[in-house]
């Protein structure tokens, strides 16, 4: 039987090892970039390796972040996936970055928006008969029909909107850029232009043209200050009307 010492030693150089490799997977995942040092983060999905599909950090949807001012929402999404472009190549194959899934009636089942990059967008590589989207002015759209012409598409759906129809323009506010292995991009727009009853939070999609990855967040209710913006303006819109019906 081992005395106490040797039992001692095995327990310290065990705490060692798990330490040594807790530390390895720390440094081998992608960390949040200092563009959304200021931003709320909702969504982290950092460190993908399986599940609905591999492909290491070029196909790891990392991050999504939000900020709200009055009524001009924000929002960033961080990945290993080229979002700046658009286009990630591997192997031999080009893949695409979908749409940003949005819905803003608090059912994540389905969305109802996509904020669209502006980018041309194919379906799935392998598929003979493939979605071709032409590219669109970048900006909010209400979407009409989604694609789902991805490899793992009942995993990560919807993809890309195929069509839809504008509601917000990004006004140049749609950015782009890479740091540290990892891409990242925000889009703007006015929420105002959705006509809300009221702002109740939002849920949030995105994906890749294989779906090997995907990333689901909910971003909160807003703070009452901005609940009383809303009602502010919701009151005003009713006294126009008013006003018009009396003319």
């Amino acid at each position: 039987m081992k005395n106490a010492s040797t039992v001692k030693k095995y327990l310290v150089h065990g705490l060692i090892l798990v330490g040594a490799v807790a530390l390895s997977s720390s440094v081998a995942q992608a960390t949040s970039l200092g563009v959304f040092d200021d931003w709320t983060m909702f969504a982290d999905d950092e460190g993908h390796t399986e599940g609905p599909g591999a492909g290491g950090q070029a196909f790891d949807a990392e991050y999504l972040f939000y900020k709200l001012d009055g009524t001009t929402l924000s929002i960033g999404l961080q990945s290993g996936f080229n979002i700046d472009t658009g286009v990630q190549k591997y192997g031999s194959h080009l893949y695409h970055a979908g749409d940003l899934a949005l819905s803003f009636d608090g059912d994540s089942a389905t969305y109802e928006y996509a904020f669209d990059f502006g980018n041309y967008t194919e379906g799935y590589f392998a598929d003979d008969d493939r979605d071709i989207i032409d590219a669109v002015d970048a900006g909010l759209y209400e979407v009409v029909e989604w694609s789902t012409d991805i490899y793992f598409s009942a995993a990560s759906s919807p993809y890309a909107m195929t069509s839809g129809n504008m509601v917000a323009g990004s006004n140049g506010t749609t950015l782009a850029g890479f740091e540290n292995d990892s891409y990242w991009r925000t889009v703007t727009f006015d929420l105002s232009s959705l006509s809300l009853a009221e702002f109740v939070g939002f849920d949030a999609h995105w994906t890749m043209s294989c779906g090997n990855d995907n990333i689901n967040g909910t971003a909160p209710v807003p703070e009452p200050a901005t609940m009383l913006l809303f009602g502010s303006g919701l009151i005003g819109l009713a006294g126009m009307r008013k006003r018009r019906q009396r003319k």
